[in-house]
């Protein structure tokens, strides 16, 4: 389970037209600090910590900690906190007469912390699954709900898991390598498998690393 706190604060000069993603072990160790802007000088901004590293310091001291060094007189104007459940899916998520969804079943991604697009595509799967069970009139349909979820994004969110606990024996440095190299990436041609190619072309001991926590 992370540790995540975010707030709505005013009077952030930022780009408007810019998302800011901070990494490192003073910021946010094991997980990462974003300030998403919301127009009008307001941003969200908030983080996500391992549970191991919450209970060492909280996710709302980091936070204080950023918002005293970066925005000291920003007026806080909301701010939500809790766990989110950054893990493999549940063993089980449908028994007879009910199917679970969203951080009820796991269903977050563990790399990312987000859960939101997954959540409603279990959602679906899970509506979809609900209706055939009724058309057939044969209520058992629901326990196909596991696989059907496991097919869909239930094994890719596995492997996510086991990448998640490499990256958290990346150093500060090799976090800042990877930045610089794919900061030469032109912006157009900045997406995710680029970051990855970029990454391991610059340090190629990452795929080493990662590859370990595959290795039972």
């Amino acid at each position: 389970m992370e540790s995540a706190v975010q707030i709505t604060a005013a009077n952030i000069p930022v780009d408007q037209n810019t998302l800011y993603f901070y990494f490192g072990q003073e910021v946010a160790p094991n997980g990462y600090f974003w300030v998403f802007p919301k127009g009008h000088n307001k941003a969200n901004i908030g983080l996500g910590v391992s549970g191991i590293i919450g209970k060492k310091k909280s996710a709302q001291s980091f936070l204080d900690d950023f918002m005293n060094k970066h925005y000291p007189n920003a007026p806080v104007l909301t701010k939500i906190a809790g766990g989110v459940p950054c893990a493999i899916t549940l063993k089980k998520i449908s028994a007879p007469g009910i199917m679970l969804v969203g951080d009820a079943a796991r269903q977050v991604n563990p790399l990312s912390g987000g859960g939101i697009a997954s959540g409603m595509i279990g959602g679906k799967i899970a509506g979809t699954i609900a209706a055939e069970a009724i058309k057939m009139n044969k209520l058992d349909h629901i326990l196909t709900y596991d696989k059907a979820w496991a097919d869909r994004l239930g094994k890719r969110h596995e492997t996510f898991n086991k990448i998640k606990e490499g990256i958290y024996n990346f150093s500060d440095e090799k976090f800042n390598n990877i930045a610089h190299s794919f900061n030469k990436v032109p912006f157009e041609k900045r997406t995710l498998g680029r970051l990855f190619t970029t990454a391991l072309l610059n340090q190629p001991s990452l795929l080493v690393d990662i590859a370990k926590v595959f290795v039972v």
